[in-house]
């Protein structure tokens, strides 16, 4: 696979060398700025083996998209043809060999995801390892998306990895003893080639050997399940919805959809998770701004993350007027916050949202304030809770907006807007109970 990977660019360089002429000073300068890049590769060969994150220098939770570009990148930094020095030229050839091995291992999302699995262990475990995973060890079921170079496969322990930052993922999630989700395979595979130049990274969770993920963290109902999902750094879920058609096109236009709104609200949106009791009575309680806080049993639960999604679009519609927080309850620091003085209801419960209002609510002023409940969020239709948070809102911010502006998701129809630099946001997509 060196060899013939090798030969290939030789090929592609040639005949750039033929439509373009020889290129000396080019080449010459291009060896001096990647000169040392070059040696120090060489002298690391054999990095592949337990780095090839390394030696790709990519993020041990980057897209399959990324890793295609970073392998592309440093083929053609190490391509012999763009090398004029001979000794440089040997020394390329060497380190290239290790670029094409560690993409061998990570372009493959099953090879990948066994070395993840072993945790970076040297090649005759890692090989050892693979073998066995390959005939049969350790699996639970059959996974219908095997080496395919398009779809990752996600599971409990690689999902913490994978689910990072600002990503979107395209989920699907199936079991294999379910017909339907043995006929939809060819269709998610073609969904995943549409979208594989969009922004959008596809994965697929077996169920079966999954089951932690898909009963405990998004309780899937039925199979096949498709949804959209953001790290849990924004809490970002949406569902794709049951007996609509899961044709290709539809669905990707769905993902294409969600995904453009999401990703203008991850750049410009924020609620804020408080992670104790100090920390919300400083941020909210000794402030004298308007709140609306969604209070959740847990960050992974389905109903948990949708709400929070919806938070994401609140913030955007609110835009600065008042502020969006979270407090997960099920964090042992905020077990007295919630359970003891807010009066949450015991887990497992529907996320609610409270708000806090404008003005002084310190404990010297407001002794046992603990805000007014708006809503549990997954208990009423989202179209009811959107226009009761905005007759709240609306009342609460009378001096301060137009009476149309709330629950627009538009930017620049609240007062002090500046139209001409803010971006207007795409339409909100709200949520719908889960």
């Amino acid at each position: 696979r060196q060899e013939e990977e090798l030969e290939k660019i030789r090929q592609e360089g040639a005949q750039q060398q033929d439509e373009a002429g020889d290129g000396a000073d080019a080449r010459r300068e291009s060896d001096e700025v990647n000169r040392a890049e070059i040696e120090r590769r060489a002298k690391e060969v054999g990095a592949w083996e337990t780095k090839p994150y390394e030696v790709l220098a990519v993020e041990t939770d980057c897209g399959a998209k990324d890793l295609k570009k970073a392998y592309r990148k440093l083929s053609l930094m190490l391509h012999p043809d763009k090398i004029y020095d001979t000794a440089l030229r040997e020394l390329a050839k060497i380190a290239f060999m290790d670029v094409v091995a560690a993409y061998e291992v990570l372009g493959d999302p099953e090879k990948r995801a066994a070395f993840d699995d072993m945790g970076g262990a040297d090649q005759a475990q890692f090989h050892t390892y693979w073998e066995w995973k390959q005939y049969g060890g350790g699996t639970k079921a059959k996974d219908f998306y095997t080496g395919d170079k398009l779809i990752s496969k996600l599971t409990e322990s690689l999902w913490p990895r994978r689910v990072t930052g600002k990503k979107i993922w395209l989920v699907e999630f199936y079991t294999p003893w379910c017909s339907a989700c043995g006929s939809f395979v060819p269709i998610f595979k073609q969904i995943a080639k549409m979208l594989e130049n969009d922004d959008i990274e596809v994965g697929a969770v077996n169920c079966e050997a999954n089951k932690a993920v898909c009963s405990e963290w998004f309780s899937i109902p039925s199979y096949p399940a498709l949804m959209l999902v953001g790290s849990a750094d924004h809490g970002a879920q949406q569902t794709y919805g049951q007996g609509k058609s899961k044709g290709a096109q539809e669905v990707v236009d769905w993902a294409r959809l969600i995904a453009e709104e999401w990703t203008w609200l991850f750049d410009h949106s924020k609620v804020d998770v408080m992670h104790s009791e100090e920390e919300f009575e400083k941020q909210i309680l000794d402030t004298e701004d308007l709140w609306f806080v969604v209070f959740t049993d847990g960050l992974f639960c389905g109903p948990c993350r949708t709400a929070m999604t919806n938070a994401l679009r609140l913030d955007a519609a609110l835009h600065g007027l008042a502020k969006v927080g979270a407090v997960d309850c099920e964090e042992p620091r905020n077990h007295r916050l919630c359970f003891e003085r807010m009066g949450v209801p015991s887990p497992p419960h529907a996320p609610q949202v409270r708000i806090y209002r404008k003005g002084k609510k310190d404990a010297k002023s407001a002794p046992g304030y603990t805000g007014e409940v708006l809503y549990n969020a997954n208990e009423i239709a989202p179209q009811i809770a959107l226009q009761l948070t905005e007759r709240v809102a609306r009342h609460a911010l009378s001096d301060e907006m137009p009476s149309t502006a709330l629950g627009t998701g538009r930017v620049g129809d609240f007062q002090g807007d500046d139209k001409e630099s803010s971006k207007p946001p795409p339409p909100p997509q709200w949520n719908g109970p889960t």
